[in-house]
């Protein structure tokens, strides 16, 4: 009997990725393509018989990999996938490990898409445009940008994501504070938002205003910089100039820092417990992702949903993106994993999304319909509001992440002045600070 192998490596490794200046591509002997050279192997029309390794940041059991992995196995008999394990935190220093090694070993692995431009960068991933460019339309435009770089595709999107606003329908009704709305024409700004927080605050029975799901990280936080004019956060070629210290950006944080300071939004609470404290019945609203869908369906809270808040005579912004999946240039078994990997993403509504029981907002677009038309967005009106969020903000509003060689500094540096801002600093010192760093830790890229 054929039988899947999953495996968790625990690997207590630094997550810092080291720049190599050297450049993707593929070819059939698994070794990079000569620059500009093309790739010469393609997606057979029948199954090899191979054993493929695939890393990836899902639990097998929890996380329901296992599920996806027997069912390809199912589909593909002939194809072994040999599914490993990796925390989030380990997956940079794993993969640069393993891939500089040139074993070609792990065949695939799971990208987070802000990273793909520094991952190509360095020569870590296969250029996927011949082979899967033209299978495309099956998934949403802007997962597909985020997998891209320089107009090559380097990784295939199986997961989005988008943000609403969540709200504890008594606790507003306590305190007199008309729910926010699921009509983009009356979307309510976050000037409003953190007026109507504190009204619940001091007239109703709500300890929280407020809670953002991911605090001081830029996924969360970078709808306020850009709803507000200040743009994504670099500019110019290949957005290597830092660009945080605009007016938007120092008008948006002060806001930010001030929700702490006036007690909105408590301070303490790091990303891994806003979920449970939301759902502990004590907070007013919350800004989180779709995810967050599924657990206030199983939960007693009588919640409600509406759109993202804009800034203040700005326009709408919501970020998007989430996890892509890549595969190693010096792969032995790219025919195999080209296989696994166009099944996981792109035939039907996707095995990724179909067999994880529509865990995530799918990237492909089938999957996506099903996805809305799930038990937790048709079985109660709050589900339904957010259904119908989701569905606007995901076409209309979301902007990507940052797209350039140098993300993983960014978002390190940036998540350091969000932190001290929310902390009590003062925030142009602080956005001036992180944009100088920048600077410094830009120049290895000019």
């Amino acid at each position: 009997m054929k039988r899947s192998t999953t495996t968790s490596l625990g690997l207590a490794l630094a997550a810092v990725l080291t720049l190599s200046a050297c450049g993707g591509g593929g070819s059939t002997d698994g070794g990079p393509a000569e620059e500009g050279g093309e790739s010469s192997w393609t997606i057979p029309a029948e199954d090899p018989t191979a054993e493929i390794n695939v890393v990836g940041i899902l639990d097998p059991e929890a996380d329901g990999m296992a599920d996806v992995v027997a069912a390809f196995e199912a589909d593909h008999p002939t194809i072994d996938v040999n599914y490993q394990f990796v925390p989030f935190d380990n997956l940079n220093s794993v993969l640069d490990s393993r891939i500089t090694s040139k074993t070609g070993d792990p065949d695939l692995f799971w990208v987070d898409q802000p990273r793909v431009p520094a991952l190509a960068a360095r020569g870590y991933l296969e250029d996927l445009t011949p082979q899967f460019s033209e299978g495309t339309s099956a998934l949403q435009e802007a997962t597909v940008a985020a997998s891209s770089y320089q107009d090559k595709l380097w990784s295939l999107p199986v997961s989005n994501s988008t943000q609403l606003l969540f709200y504890n329908k008594d606790l507003l009704d306590a305190a007199g504070v008309e729910p926010p709305s699921t009509d983009p024409a009356a979307r309510t700004t976050w000037q409003q938002l953190k007026e109507d927080a504190a009204t619940v605050q001091a007239e109703g029975d709500a300890d929280n205003g407020l809670l953002l799901g991911q605090p001081n990280r830029y996924y969360q936080l970078e709808p306020l910089p850009v709803s507000a004019g200040g743009g994504i956060g670099a500019t110019g070629e290949d957005n290597l100039t830092p660009d945080v210290a605009n007016e938007g950006w120092v008008e948006s944080m002060a806001y930010y820092g001030s929700l702490f300071e006036e007690g909105i939004v408590p301070r303490g609470v790091p990303a891994e417990q806003t979920d449970a404290t939301f759902l502990a019945g004590d907070t007013a609203y919350m800004v989180q992702g779709n995810w967050m869908v599924g657990k206030l369906a199983e939960s007693d809270l009588n919640w409600g949903a509406a759109l993202n808040p804009v800034w203040e005579g700005g326009e709408p912004a919501t970020p998007n993106g989430s996890w892509s999946v890549g595969m190693n240039p010096f792969s032995q078994n790219k025919e195999a994993a080209a296989i696994f990997l166009q099944w996981l993403a792109l035939e039907g509504e996707s095995g990724y999304a179909e067999h994880r029981a529509y865990a995530e907002l799918p990237a492909n677009l089938q999957g996506l319909e099903s996805y809305l038309a799930s038990d937790i967005f048709t079985s109660s009106e709050g589900g339904q509001q957010a259904a119908e969020v989701v569905a606007f903000e995901t076409a209309n509003t979301s902007v990507p992440r940052v797209s350039t060689v140098g993300y993983i500094e960014f978002e390190e540096i940036i998540g350091r002045a969000f932190s001290d801002i929310a902390n009590g600093s003062d925030p142009q010192s602080a956005l001036d600070g992180a944009q100088q760093e920048l600077t410094n830790a830009w120049q290895q890229y000019q």
